[in-house]
């Protein structure tokens, strides 16, 4: 397996079915008309994709994700270019529940590390249990949940976790 920066229309493949299987199954995260190419306005270099050699060495995209080094609307206090942020980390359903979610986050690690990032952060929705397990099953701590006002949700509640490398 291998890890690529820059995909972003490969990424946001993978996001959008995750978010469509998600939607299909009553827990909906994300709405799809907010994971498009237009819509997720990051940098194609914070696009990343975990891939695979098939058979014949075809390659298969298996999970993506955006690591930025800003997020002004979660953790405003956070300097930008001081730590990185994992968002959207989803995995193509034909992989999910392999272990390829732990790779993704352990990828971001080291990608951080790799460029003198000291820690790394993500949000989540509390009330997610498997989630938040997972998380803390990385190596996060929860740092604290808080309620924020989003334009399309109205006051939500989030889950604030830190991973210091």
């Amino acid at each position: 397996m291998n890890f690529t920066q820059g995909n972003k229309i490969e990424a946001v493949d993978i996001m959008r079915e995750a978010a469509e299987w998600l939607i299909d199954t009553g827990r909906p995260m994300w709405g799809l008309d907010e994971i498009t190419a237009e819509n997720l306005k990051n940098g194609e270099d914070e696009f990343h994709v975990m891939w695979e050699n098939g058979i014949n060495a075809v390659e298969k995209s298996i999970a993506a994700m955006i690591i930025c080094f800003e997020d002004k609307f979660i953790w405003p206090d956070i300097e930008a270019g001081t730590s990185g942020f994992i968002h959207k980390l989803a995995v193509r359903r034909d992989f999910a529940g392999k272990g390829y979610a732990s790779k993704m986050v352990e990828y971001a690690k080291e990608y951080c590390a790799g460029i003198g990032i000291k820690s790394l952060r993500l949000d989540c929705d509390p009330h997610r249990e498997g989630l938040m397990n997972f998380y803390y099953s990385c190596g996060f701590a929860l740092k604290e949940i808080k309620n924020i006002n989003t334009q399309k949700l109205g006051n939500i509640d989030v889950a604030l976790f830190e991973y210091m490398i």
